[in-house]
């Protein structure tokens, strides 16, 4: 075998001196120290400190692509911050079995509900930024909280780092049947016939809904009053009753009622139609133009998650939005599959926070 050359100093291969204790004599090591030193310092000062760093530099990027390769190589956590069985929920399920497929480890969804998302959100935040942690992220823990608490223990921006869309949907802006009323100009003309203006239903002040309703009447020039409910079910329920007069609501939850006639349907918030109601037009066709309003789902990863990890995840998501199995399985939600990349999905969170900010702030809204 041939021997291993070094331009370090060789250790000295000399019978070492006993002293009296048993120890090896101080004199003769400390002066192989300083030889050693003093060999070894013209290699460093040749290597220089860029030529080190780039060293360092480049055994880390081998290293983050040998764990990038492999990505996943255990299971993935998915947290929701809400509780299971809402849209939120449904939404990461669907995904996490398709990615558990598509990428060979299994997603686990983690419900951590509490404190309007906010819980679950900080948990995820707060967790190792190397891939095995994922948030189900919305509209209202990434854009509405943020302009409705004052101090928040995450910043949607630089607490996460942007994955990828997965799903939208758009509202539906419905009234009772008992409203004389079949479109949004002869809503707005009651309405402003009406001595005391018009009331709207909400699942709860600072909700997606309920914000949507403060967007509608600013951009209509709208008075309306706001009631707000603890849920969906019992706004329409009161709805249904004709004890409220519109409410702004997520299409698949409505759509059983718009069916059986027992809701009718103005408009849809987005910019384009839903294919689940073609013939209900949008708010913008017919004449506040710029409203655009969606409920939207997806992926984040703590802050510093590797840039090829989160490529990775996000190839995968695009490719498994494209099938057919997703949009069957979200049809029921009235919702289409959605892909973005990170950087368009980042631009549509800081520009939905500073939409709903101003919104917040003109409506004064206010959670307890």
């Amino acid at each position: 075998m041939n021997p291993i050359h070094s331009n370090h100093a060789r250790i000295p291969e000399t019978r070492h001196e006993a002293n009296p204790t048993g120890g090896h004599a101080p004199g003769r090591l400390h002066a192989w120290i300083r030889n050693a030193v003093a060999a070894t310092l013209p290699a460093l000062k040749r290597l220089g400190a860029a030529g080190l760093g780039l060293a360092l530099a480049s055994a880390a990027v081998a290293a983050e692509g040998s764990d990038t390769a492999s990505y996943p190589n255990k299971p993935v956590r998915v947290i929701v911050a809400y509780a299971p069985g809402g849209a939120n929920d449904i939404v990461a399920r669907v995904y996490a079995d398709a990615l558990g497929q598509h990428l060979g480890q299994p997603f686990v969804v983690e419900n951590r509900s509490g404190a309007s998302g906010i819980t679950g959100t900080e948990a995820a935040a707060r967790a190792p930024a190397d891939g095995y942690t994922l948030l189900l992220g919305a509209g209202g823990t990434m854009t509405i909280n943020p302009g409705l608490f004052q101090k928040l223990p995450y910043d949607p921006l630089t607490s996460f780092e942007p994955v990828g869309m997965l799903a939208s949907a758009p509202l539906v802006l419905v009234v009772p049947p008992s409203l004389p009323v079949k479109s949004v100009q002869e809503l707005l003309d009651h309405a402003r016939k009406a001595p005391q203006g018009i009331t709207f239903a909400s699942p709860g002040a600072g909700t997606p809904l309920h914000l949507a309703g403060e967007l509608f009447a600013r951009s209509s020039n709208l008075q309306v009053t706001h009631i707000p409910y603890r849920g969906s079910t019992p706004a329409l329920t009161d709805l249904i009753a004709g004890r409220v007069d519109m409410m702004f609501d997520v299409v698949g939850s409505s759509m059983q009622f718009i069916q059986d006639q027992r809701l009718r349907p103005l408009a849809v918030s987005s910019a384009q139609r839903s294919r689940y109601l073609p013939d209900v037009p949008t708010v913008q066709e017919q004449g506040i133009p710029d409203f655009d309003v969606t409920s939207w789902f997806a992926f984040f990863a703590p802050a510093g998650t590797p840039a090829p990890i989160v490529e990775k995840l996000n190839q995968a998501i695009s490719q498994i939005a494209q099938s057919d199995a997703i949009r069957d399985r979200l049809a029921p939600l009235g919702m289409e599959p959605a892909s973005s990349t990170p950087a368009q999905l980042r631009e549509m969170v800081r520009a939905e926070k500073d939409k709903w900010a101003r919104v917040i702030a003109e409506a004064k809204v206010t959670v307890n």
